[in-house]
């Protein structure tokens, strides 16, 4: 069958930035041998260009992600668009998210093919929490000449983030078959539109995680985090308080956080800049490490090297950074933040805290670095839990019987 996806990246090598799980399934749906290819993804070019990836058939339609005036493309994108899919000539049309105007082009008939629309991410459950719980001293704090000019304060933000929630809900009612890979996910789903036919699935790793030997247990007192974006929702600013709380009583404690943060002269958030105060106000230089954006293999000799991995954040549809470190055998401690929920079962493969709850999170973290039998169990059974989840065979062909099931008209 012939499948195109309308996806947030374009599928390169490059091992880096967002929508690594793309890149992930993109081979090992080709292994099948069920599937043609197809992707068309936004990208910096003045009109549409043809950009075969491996044996996959792409197009880079010229777009920017996130844009307030992007809600519905220009005539000519979507023109761009309907001319590769038919040139692909799809079977099926497989939309990846509603955070950007894709689905609009299924959901309003601009592609009158059968299509299939997977959630990557909510903005308006997002919406709600994107201060990350901050006070309105604390925003003021985060907010620089560069947030005013830019219109990109953290109260910006937000609305853009809230406005797109009637975009969002047009995607999801104007679809009649929909993925989620979290049960919070779905109920969403099913407030806005309870009666369409709503499909389970797992994420791929990258392979780097699945050559790599599992965690072993060093005695390091080194906590890993990422995330690819910098909003307060995300919640560097609870592990960086739960690290000031844990140093009394693991002075050596050190939090290692992933993901390009650190931008350098007006192009740094004000946000990343607050960040930095707390740091120094908390004497915790020597506690906290800034790594910059990491390849897949580096995030695997990072994580190898820690005692635990953290996951912050205040809202989750599913967190690829939890599978991984889950899949390598880390344990985890982490939010309950919708997604979450469904990757760890507390106090079994992962240890949990409530949203914003610091204290709560150094605790979590406390015992897991300093109860050796604590973390092994954790490990054990959180590897032996993404194991069978993560198992990019399983997932392949689980996608590909939900193109025929969508095909086919039934669930």
């Amino acid at each position: 069958m012939r499948v195109l996806w309308l996806s947030p990246c374009v599928l390169t090598d490059r091992d880096q930035g967002g929508g690594s799980w793309l890149r992930a399934a993109a081979p090992h749906l080709l292994r099948t041998g069920m599937v043609t290819l197809g992707n068309v993804a936004l990208a910096p070019v003045s009109s549409s260009v043809r950009q075969d990836y491996r044996e996959v058939c792409q197009w880079l339609i010229p777009g920017v992600h996130n844009s307030r005036k992007n809600y519905v493309p220009a005539k000519s994108t979507v023109e761009m668009v309907v001319k590769a899919a038919k040139e692909f000539q799809p079977d099926l049309v497989h939309v990846w998210g509603t955070e950007y105007f894709w689905g609009l082009l299924t959901a309003r008939k601009h592609l009158a093919y059968p299509s299939l629309l997977e959630i990557q991410g909510l903005k308006r459950p997002s919406s709600r929490v994107f201060e990350g719980g901050l006070s309105w001293r604390e925003i003021l704090s985060c907010t620089g000449v560069r947030e005013i000019l830019r219109n990109a304060t953290i109260f910006h933000l937000k609305k853009k983030f809230a406005d797109w929630a009637p975009i969002e809900n047009e995607i999801i009612a104007n679809h009649s078959n929909i993925a989620a890979q979290s049960l919070w996910v779905e109920a969403w789903v099913r407030s806005v539109n309870p009666t369409c036919n709503l499909f389970h699935t797992e994420l791929p790793l990258r392979d780097s995680f699945y050559e790599s030997q599992p965690w072993e247990s060093t005695g390091s007192f080194s906590i890993f985090t990422s995330a690819n974006s910098s909003p307060p929702s995300k919640g560097l600013h609870d592990a960086i308080r739960a690290i000031a709380i844990l140093r009394d009583r693991i002075p050596s404690v050190r939090l290692k956080i992933a993901g390009g943060h650190q931008l350098r002269g007006h192009r740094r958030q004000g946000y990343i800049k607050w960040l930095e105060g707390i740091i120094r106000k908390n004497g915790l230089s020597g506690n906290v490490e800034w790594l910059g954006p990491l390849t897949a293999s580096q995030i695997v000799e990072v994580l190898k090297g820690c005692g635990a991995a953290v996951v912050p954040s205040h809202c989750e549809t599913y967190c690829v950074a939890f599978a991984e470190a889950m899949f390598l055998g880390v344990p985890v401690v982490t939010s309950f933040s919708g997604g979450t929920a469904w990757l760890g079962k507390d106090e079994d493969t992962a240890l949990f805290y409530p949203a914003g709850d610091e204290i709560m999170c150094a605790h979590q973290l406390w015992r897991v670095l300093s109860d050796s039998k604590l973390a092994e169990d954790l490990s054990r059974r959180g590897r032996e839990t993404a194991l069978a989840r993560n198992d990019p065979r399983k997932i392949a062909e689980n996608q590909v019987q939900i193109y025929r099931s969508v095909l086919n008209g039934i669930k």
